[in-house]
C-alpha cells in the first residue's frame, strides 16, 4: 500500500527575493569579546591595528530571524532541524566594518525515502558592505520530517 505524501506549503512570494535582515557592526570591542569567549587568539592585536574578525564570528550573526516569513509547513510536521550550514568569507572583515545582512529563500522541496517524507528549506544569507559588495555569504538548510514511523520495509517498519 502506498502512503500519501504529506502536503507541503510555503510562502512562494518570497522565493528568490532578497530581504533585508539587519546590520552587523564588527567593532573592535565585539571582535575582542568574541575572540576571548571562544579562546581564539587575535594575531596582530596591537593598539592601532584593525583586527580581523574570525571566520566563525559570521556564524554568530546567522540567527533564526532570517527564516521569518517563509511559513514552510509540511503537513503533520511540528519540528524543524538544522540540516547544514556553510560559510564563505570573500574578503577579510576588519574591525570597524558594518555589514548589511540579507536573506534569500533559495529553495523548498520534499524528499521521500526510507525514513518517510521530509521537507527541506534552503536559505542564503548575504553580508554586504555599504556599496552592496558581498563580503561573506552563508547557506543554511532546515529539514522538517512528517511524524510517524518509517514506511514498511524502512528502518523501523520492518
Amino acid at each position: 500500500m502506498t502512503e500519501a505524501v504529506p502536503r507541503l506549503t510555503f510562502n512562494e512570494a518570497i522565493l528568490g527575493v532578497e530581504q533585508a535582515a539587519g546590520t552587523v557592526d564588527f567593532s573592535e570591542a565585539l571582535i575582542r569579546r568574541y575572540s576571548e569567549t571562544i579562546g581564539h587568539p587575535l594575531p596582530g592585536a596591537e593598539e592601532g591595528i584593525r583586527l580581523e574578525a574570525p571566520i566563525g564570528m559570521v556564524n554568530a550573526f546567522f540567527s533564526r530571524d532570517v527564516h521569518q516569513g517563509s511559513d514552510v509547513k509540511l503537513e503533520g510536521a511540528t519540528v524543524g532541524l538544522n540540516a547544514g550550514r556553510a560559510i564563505e568569507v570573500l574578503e577579510p572583515i576588519l574591525s570597524g566594518t558594518v555589514l548589511n545582512r540579507f536573506a534569500v529563500l533559495k529553495d523548498v522541496y520534499t524528499k521521500t525515502g526510507r525514513s518517510g517524507t521530509m521537507a527541506f528549506e534552503v536559505w542564503e544569507i548575504l553580508f554586504k558592505d555599504s556599496d552592496g559588495k558581498i563580503i561573506a555569504r552563508a547557506s543554511d538548510s532546515m529539514v522538517y520530517r512528517a511524524p510517524g514511523g518509517a514506511p514498511e520495509g524502512g528502518p523501523r517498519g520492518e
